[in-house]
């Protein structure tokens, strides 16, 4: 046998064990279709982590909110009907109070709320309206601050996310003016 032959026949054999460029290409989908797999399987997971940390504090946090009392109301007192007598003063403030109530509160408007959700919540819109029906729940703007920065804030990243961080602050302590 001669030196060209051998060289030839060794030239043969690693064509067989060396994958064609489509057969390269092939495996190379594949496995990056399997790392997407574990990359979802991983993001599944710290969404559920999430949601269930997010409950759990906004589940400790209203377990701390006061309980309504009921009282007892007698018998004596359910015929008794008070006389009230309104003076144009408390009717004024009143109406006043209602009117500043309606134009103090902001309406979140639908770009906002999806802006809210996407940029602030990772698009989940569960831990959106569970911190929203949360935040409801405070009686001080104070209250309502310390919650978003304490509680909520660390459980996302709102790095670099400055504007709609205030936009949303500004949403919560609307109601508050």
């Amino acid at each position: 046998m001669s030196l060209n032959e051998s060289i030839e026949i060794v030239r043969e054999a690693l064509k067989s064990e060396t994958p064609s460029d489509k057969e390269f290409l092939e495996l190379h989908e594949l496995v990056s279709l399997a790392h997407i797999k574990i990359i979802n399987a991983e993001i599944d997971k710290i969404k559920s982590d999430n949601k269930k940390s997010i409950k759990s504090l906004v589940d400790s946090h209203l377990s701390l909110l006061p309980t309504p009392r009921k009282e007892k109301v007698s018998s004596e007192n359910i015929n008794f009907t008070p006389k009230v007598e309104k003076s144009q003063e408390s009717i004024d403030q009143k109406s006043e109070n209602s009117v500043n109530t309606k134009y103090s509160k902001l309406e979140l408007g639908l770009n906002d709320r999806l802006a809210f959700i996407k940029i602030l919540f990772n698009g989940s819109t569960d831990d959106f309206e569970m911190i929203i029906s949360a935040l409801s729940t405070m009686e001080t703007k104070e209250e309502c601050n310390t919650f978003i920065f304490k509680t909520i804030q660390p459980d996302y990243d709102w790095s670099g996310k400055e504007e709609t961080v205030e936009k949303f602050i500004s949403f919560v302590n609307a109601r508050f003016k």
